[in-house]
Parts: structure tokens; C-alpha cells; sequence
């Protein structure tokens, strides 16, 4: 996961990213999950972002724009960066090249979803306790039963109606989540519900 997590620069196309994403996200989805303590929570939906300065002018040609949407950051691949959105698990990242996969929703093994970044963080402390445990990125037993599909990063209201404008973030579907997911799951998070629906109707199918 590591190595997939370097992002090599000879490799990477601005323009084409999810050359690079769509192997992480695979393979985080269906073979990672994070460990607090003793609990463990598996992705059910992750965002990518990533800017590197000298992409810049490639991406303003495309118009895209990248910059003003990923937090700067140090960070080791795999490292866990905490911000004022939620957490991220980062690529290797320096000042002017960075970024990471923001952890968006998480379902736990008794298949109750946490829905939102910021809910994502705080049951991810909250399962830590008190014995000085961390939130930490764990490779755990066989392979998990998921679908991954690829579909729009929204951030908001706003987004769909950019999206409906013809205005798809450069045709660029940045987000990654679990089909296998029933519905039902969803509905008992009556405020995630339809952000749900609408989230995920513009996926890879």
C-alpha cells in the first residue's frame, strides 16, 4: 500500500488520474480498514486529492484547478493527516506535491455506517479509549467482499447543479465508494439518506 501511495512521478497524468487512483482505492477498499483499539472500520466511501505545483498549468488548460482544494501537508505514504474537513490517508507529500484520500463515510463490522468526515474522526477517536491508542491504517484478513465504483466528487448542493450544468469537475470522477452497501444501511441515517442517492446516482455504471 505504500508504494501505491508514493505516486511516481514519471507515471502520474493530471489529467488522467484515476489511471492511479482506481488501484489504491480497490485496493484499500477491499484489503484495509482502520484500526482503533480493538474496533475496526472499513471504507465505504473515500474522495482523492492531489495537487502538484508543476501540474498547474496543464490543469487550468483542462479547467480544473486543484490547488485551492488540497491541503499542504509533510506526510510519509499511509500517514493518517487530521484537518479541518476530516482526515486523509496521505500520499508521500511535500509543499508544493501533496495530498490524500479523504476518509467520507466508514461502516463498522456490526454494519452500522458513519456518515460525514467529521463523524468519521470523531468515531474513530472516540474508538480509541483510553489507553493511548491511535487511529492507524491495518491490513486485515482476507479480502472483503465490495464493489468499488468511481463517481463524482460533490461537495454540496452547489456541485449537483454544476454537475446538471454540464460541469462534471472535468469529467473526472475522484470519488470511490462500496456498492455492496444496502440502501437500508443508508436509511437509518435519515440525514445521509438522499445525499446518498444523489451522491451515488452519477457513478461508472
Amino acid at each position: 500500500m505504500e508504494e501505491l501511495l508514493q505516486i511516481s512521478k514519471d507515471c502520474f497524468n493530471p489529467l488522467k488520474p484515476n489511471d492511479t487512483f482506481e488501484p489504491i482505492a480497490q485496493k484499500l477498499m477491499k484489503d484495509y480498514c482502520i484500526k482503533c483499539g480493538g474496533k475496526f472500520f472499513f471504507f465505504a466511501e473515500i474522495e482523492f486529492y492531489y495537487y502538484r505545483a508543476s501540474d498547474k498549468e496543464a490543469l487550468e488548460k483542462a479547467g480544473m484547478n486543484w490547488e485551492g482544494v488540497t491541503y499542504t501537508r509533510n506526510t510519509n505514504a499511509g500517514d493518517l493527516f487530521y484537518h479541518l474537513s476530516g482526515c486523509d490517508i496521505c500520499f508521500k507529500s511535500v509543499e508544493n506535491e501533496c495530498g490524500g484520500i479523504l476518509i467520507r463515510s466508514l461502516i463498522d463490522e456490526s454494519e452500522e455506517i458513519v456518515a460525514g468526515p467529521m463523524n468519521c474522526v470523531n468515531a474513530m477517536l472516540n474508538a480509541c479509549g483510553k489507553n493511548n491508542n491511535v487511529p492507524s491504517l491495518f491490513k486485515k484478513g482476507n479480502p472483503r467482499n465490495v464493489d468499488v465504483r468511481s463517481t463524482y466528487r460533490f461537495l454540496g448542493d452547489d456541485d449537483f447543479k454544476k454537475i446538471n450544468n454540464g460541469n462534471k469537475d472535468g469529467e473526472l470522477k475522484l470519488a470511490f465508494y462500496n456498492s455492496k452497501i444496502e440502501k437500508d444501511i443508508w436509511k437509518k441515517k435519515k440525514n445521509s439518506y438522499n445525499y446518498y442517492l444523489k451522491r451515488f446516482k452519477y457513478d461508472n455504471n
